[in-house]
């Protein structure tokens, strides 16, 4: 057994004139057993990139054993967009090159599990979590370089 301890920091200092800060610090510990963790060359085509399953595999995690996942864009100029996938449903996520300050570059997942719902006016609470099968990327407009970083249990 290992512990994994990640660290999540925001500072923030207020252009007021008086140099107000905001920001806070949140520190996780998890127990795990194993780490997968790679960096991997995303082509503009587009690729599976891991999958769930009830039986770890060859690109396959079980998903009751994944604790933590975090895939983070660490290329400079090209963004990358996942497709995280259930059965009947998908949503999207643009992950910013790692230089850019348009938005965040990483993706994180502690249960791999998700609902993406089109319908409107379902109400709060409505939603039901299932299963994630899988989860594409796809860069924009070159090869783009991704790590990802799996943390799960035997």
């Amino acid at each position: 057994m290992a512990t994994l301890t990640v660290t999540h920091t925001e500072t923030l200092t207020l252009g007021d004139g008086d140099g107000t800060e905001r920001g806070t610090t949140n520190v996780q510990t998890i127990t795990v057993d194993q780490v997968d963790s790679r960096i991997v060359g995303v082509p503009t085509l587009g690729l599976s990139f891991l999958s769930f399953g009830t039986m770890p595999a060859a690109g396959t995690f079980q998903y009751s054993k994944v604790k933590y996942l975090r895939i983070t864009n660490i290329d400079p100029t090209n963004f990358v967009t996942l497709g995280i996938k259930k059965s009947d449903s998908e949503y999207f996520v643009k992950l910013y090159p790692e230089a850019s300050d348009l938005g965040y570059n990483s993706f994180y997942l502690g249960d791999p599990v998700m609902d993406a719902n089109e319908e409107t006016g379902s109400g709060l609470g409505a939603f039901t979590l299932a299963n994630i099968h899988d989860i594409t990327i796809k860069a924009d407009t070159a090869t783009a370089k991704v790590e990802l970083f799996v943390a799960s249990i035997d």
